[in-house]
């Protein structure tokens, strides 16, 4: 098969598993751009250069959002042409958007309350259009939670035991969701204001090039190295996360150059998916620009976003260690070699030609954490630098035509986390107003009988069930309104309990069987979408025991003292690499599966702050290696010795 040939079915395939988009041409072309770029503008002018109310900030946001969605985004049918359904949602969002935005602050007193006749007229119309676009382009599980909830709501006398609730009056339900207690509530807050402007970034910088400037520069530096291609593909994952915050994305983007690199070096099929679907997933824990999620979770533990980035870093770190390390161990085994020079580009080609454009990335990490600036105004002016840099070089510079196309891809890129958002904000308001979350947060405390680790067990579990048929914003959102105030009441701060739910929720790319980010990448390495899956899981196992570190050893989040910190940094890596040995079963020589055992339980040990947990854990590490050598040589003896 020619390269060319090759080229086209890849991207036959990432189409067959990508979300399902219409794409036009002519005139509706240019009115859809047209539409996203002037939505994009607004939400610039609106957080940067003029102050715009709340109410008036999330009401456009999730209009401009809704009219996207119905024009984009096709239904049951498969037309590429806008139908009379879309012009439907289309008007019913203008419908109750200019509704909100005429009605002003006496909207906000009544909701719930004493609701008019057009506030439920109105309300219904959001609740029905949300509900249609989230399907469009989420899917069903996050409606079907949904309506499951809207039910209770108002048939909740006939639940058992302490999940009955009271049965609301449909127009106090409809009255209590269409307000800032719903729909537009911090879920929309937020994704109307950091999550757009950080999306928008990732757009400028993608289109400047940078994305380029990851892929060679990990080429550059880890191409040669045995397993090359794969090292590639999680060093420019994890670069590439710094400005997408999506796994699909990441698939997409590096995949299609890495996934065939491997499998062309020796990588199987399903191995080569996996390293790219588990390297992708991290781009969502991968400060500065991490998932929609780290920026709901500043919101709601109300904490600056610089705060939850600096927490993140180092088990980011230690998650893409682990990926790195599974790969050498793996290639090792195999005697898997890399690319030669000649397939390479140079390192200081690349830093001399594309090296400036990780200029806006420290511009944006210098206002974060030195300036101590907020998000808005840091995303405002890392895009400011990037144009400006990006013109550095003819080769990067943005005309006018890349700047425009970077404002509409910001927009339609916000898509998804818009719908998910709106979705988030009638759940949410759903389990203020029955308090199903509270009850729930203390079935969870009754059936661990107070006991932490019990607990953490039980919503590591709901999380990860959860999040096979849910999206990571949407997951996180309803995860933690509902179990992180159990394990706060259990004595672990909100930082610990909303990073643990976090990152199970973000892991939702690579559990088995519905593992999101392993279609893709099973369609670019043609190859059996659930055996990526599981293979990703395997890959990615550290991601699973990570957030428990966050309890036990909180000094990864940045939680203790300077030296405790370094110490949990060096023993969990330690730790890292000891699982890595267990799972691939090799380090130099095959390990023999009873070592694998020992070295998994030690490596264990070493994810706890207690100093000498950590040398039992060592001990057992040290010690399996000396015995594997022992039986290994005593193996390699016995052969030499057998009669030929």
């Amino acid at each position: 098969m020619s390269d060319s040939q090759q080229s086209i079915n890849v991207e036959e395939m990432i189409e067959e598993y990508e979300v399902r988009k219409r794409t036009f041409t002519g005139k509706m072309a240019l009115l859809v751009s047209g539409f996203a770029i002037l939505a994009s503008l607004y939400h610039i002018f609106a957080l940067t250069l003029k102050a715009t109310s709340v109410t008036e900030l999330r009401t456009l946001h999730l209009m401009f959002g809704l009219i996207l969605i119905a024009l984009i985004y096709p239904g049951f049918s498969k037309s590429k042409k806008v139908t009379i359904f879309d012009i439907l949602l289309v008007i019913f969002t203008l419908a109750f958007s200019i509704y909100v935005l005429f009605q002003g602050h006496a909207f906000v007193l009544r909701a719930g309350f004493n609701p008019t006749t057009e506030d439920i007229v109105f309300g219904v119309l959001a609740v029905i259009t949300i509900l249609i676009a989230t399907r469009r382009v989420i899917g069903w599980p996050l409606v079907i939670v949904t309506l499951v909830l809207f039910f209770y709501a108002k048939f909740g006398s006939l639940f058992p035991g302490i999940l009955m609730g009271r049965d609301y009056s449909f127009s106090r339900i409809i009255s209590y969701l269409f307000n800032i207690d719903g729909i537009y509530g911090i879920p929309i807050g937020v994704s109307s204001t950091y999550v757009v402007l950080f999306i928008i970034f990732g757009a400028f910088l993608k289109n400047s090039g940078a994305g380029d400037l990851y892929t060679d520069f990990a080429n550059g530096i880890a191409g040669r190295k045995r397993g090359g291609p794969a090292k590639v593909a999680v060093i420019s994952s994890a670069l590439f996360g710094t400005i997408s915050g999506s796994g699909i994305a990441n698939v997409v983007t590096t995949g299609s150059v890495t996934i065939p690199l491997m499998k062309k070096s020796g990588f199987q099929s399903k191995v080569a998916g996996a390293v790219e679907a588990v390297a992708s997933s991290g781009g969502q824990i991968m400060p500065p620009i991490m998932g929609a999620g780290a920026f709901l979770m500043a919101e709601m533990i109300g904490v600056p976003y610089a705060d939850i980035m600096l927490a993140a870093a180092i088990p980011a770190i230690l998650y893409f260690a682990n990926v790195f390390l599974m790969v050498d161990l793996y290639a090792g085994k195999r005697g898997l070699a890399g690319l030669s020079a000649s397939e390479l580009p140079n390192i200081k080609d690349v830093i001399r030609n594309k090296g400036h454009l990780i200029i806006p990335l420290i511009v944006l990490l210098y206002l974060l954490i030195i300036e101590g600036s907020s998000p808005i105004k840091a995303a405002f002016y890392s895009i400011v630098s990037c144009v400006i840099v990006a013109f550095i070089r003819k080769s990067t510079r943005m005309n006018l035509e890349k700047i425009l196309t970077s404002i509409k891809d910001g927009m339609i890129g916000s898509l998804e986390v818009i719908a998910a958002c709106a979705c988030a904000g009638i759940i949410m308001g759903l389990l203020t107003l029955t308090g199903l979350g509270l009850k729930i947060s203390t079935i969870i405390t009754s059936v661990s009988n107070s006991n932490l680790f019990l607990a953490l067990l039980l919503t590591a579990i709901i999380v990860v069930i959860l999040s096979m048929g849910l999206p990571a914003t949407a997951c996180y959102i309803l995860s933690a309104a509902v179990m992180a105030p159990a394990l706060t009441k259990m004595g672990i701060s909100e930082l610990q309990a909303h990073m643990f739910i976090f990152y199970y929720a973000c892991l939702s790319g690579i559990t088995p069987p519905v593992a999101l980010a392993a279609y893709p990448a099973a369609a670019i390495a043609n190859t059996n979408p659930v055996q990526v899956s599981f293979e990703s899981f395997k890959l990615g196992i550290i991601g699973f025991i990570m957030p428990f570190l966050f309890v036990y050893a909180p000094e990864v989040l940045l939680i203790g003292s300077v030296p405790g910190i370094i110490f949990a940094a060096i023993s969990s890596l330690a730790g890292v690499y000891a699982i890595a040995m267990a799972f691939q079963g090799w380090n130099r020589k095959t390990i023999h599966p009873a070592i694998r055992i020992m070295l998994f339980i030690g490596g264990l040990m070493m994810f706890v702050s207690d100093i000498r947990n950590v040398l039992i854990g060592l001990a057992i590490i040290v010690i399996g290696l000396v015995v594997n050598a022992f039986i290994v040589k005593n193996k390699e003896q016995s052969k030499r010795e057998e009669p030929v």
